[in-house]
């Protein structure tokens, strides 16, 4: 899978919306808006059809199957969560997350997270959790909602508690995020090569070469 897919991927999405919205205003259509979380036994329903339409999608494109540089088997959630975002951000629902709103999901995807190793033990030798008609495929695509559903909710959270007075110097990263996420893959490669000739423990040039490749990506779009 090319580094750039989640570019590629939003990329794509964010296509699909703008020719949404041109024919949305054409046929006069009224903006669709989320004003209010909905109740966690919505969501459940919603992470439910989520997770059967993984399973259905799978059957045909498995998890680990390109098209496009792009693995389809998990773009039910993906394609989901962008339209969902799109739909919320019109009333400000996403800076209106608190902890109270996703401690519930946090706990269901601590406990599928917690499921995870458990399966692996136990059903793991049998295979097919990339897809197929069999019971392995079926945990993995109900596995990937519920885990993300806990995770955005805890983070959407998270940033609203304790990232809401960002400084100038974050503000100024997040503007140029997008731009250092498309650049990185040349940067990282050029680092990784010029420090082969270095005799250092695998661990510790991975950390280095991390690091510097991750500040130089931000450096060049700045």
């Amino acid at each position: 899978m090319t580094p750039l897919w989640f570019a590629i991927a939003l990329l794509i999405f964010a296509m699909c919306y703008a020719i949404w919205q041109t024919c949305r205003r054409r046929a006069g259509w009224s903006a669709v808006s989320v004003d209010a979380l909905p109740a966690m036994p919505a969501l459940a329903l919603i992470a439910l059809g989520l997770g059967l339409l993984s399973f259905i999608v799978r059957l045909v494109m498995r998890v680990g199957t390109e098209f496009l540089w792009l693995q389809l088997g998990y773009f039910s959630c993906y394609a989901f969560f962008y339209i969902a975002g799109c739909a919320a951000a019109r009333s400000g629902l996403l800076e209106r997350i608190t902890l109270r709103d996703a401690a519930g999901w946090l706990i269901v995807s601590i406990l599928a997270i917690s499921t995870l190793p458990l399966m692996l033990l136990i059903r793991g030798r049998l295979g097919g959790f990339e897809g197929g008609w069999n019971i392995n495929a079926f945990y993995y695509a109900i596995w990937d909602p519920a885990v993300a559903f806990g995770v955005i909710l805890g983070l959407l959270a998270a940033a609203q508690r304790w990232g809401r007075n960002s400084t100038q110097i974050v503000s100024r990263l997040g503007s140029t995020a997008f731009g250092a996420l498309i650049l990185h893959p040349p940067v990282l490669v050029a680092l990784s090569v010029l420090a082969m000739p270095w005799a250092e423990a695998p661990v510790l040039k991975f950390i280095v070469i991390s690091c510097a490749a991750c500040v130089a990506s931000f450096v060049s779009v700045a």
